[in-house]
């Protein structure tokens, strides 16, 4: 009977070993790929903080542009606006013309 517990219990202890093993090796799988994981994940981040200063420069160079150029283009707006601005009062007055006689 002692020899049939022994038994028993190396049998256990058998599994018991082959079970940790494969779940040590699973894990170290898991940690593996979450080590890939955040990895790719700080150079994605890296890259997202090259991109954002390159967009802030490119947002100041243009701003910049805008105010030395937005007078040209105030201008040619203002020269667009008076045209079709003397069109409607031309109608206009004649309207009050026709209204007052």
């Amino acid at each position: 009977m002692p020899n049939e517990s022994l038994i028993h219990a190396d049998a256990f202890f058998f599994i018991s070993t082959i079970a940790l093993v494969v779940i040590s090796i699973g894990i170290a799988v898991a940690l593996y790929y979450l080590i890939k994981i955040l990895r790719n994940a700080r150079d994605v981040s890296d890259r997202i903080k090259a991109e954002s200063a390159e967009i802030v420069t490119d947002v100041r160079k243009l701003r910049a542009v805008l105010k030395e150029e937005g007078v040209k283009w105030k201008t040619i707006a203002q020269l667009i606006r008076s045209f079709f601005m003397r069109g409607s009062q031309k109608k206009t007055s004649k309207k009050k013309a026709e209204t007052t006689e």
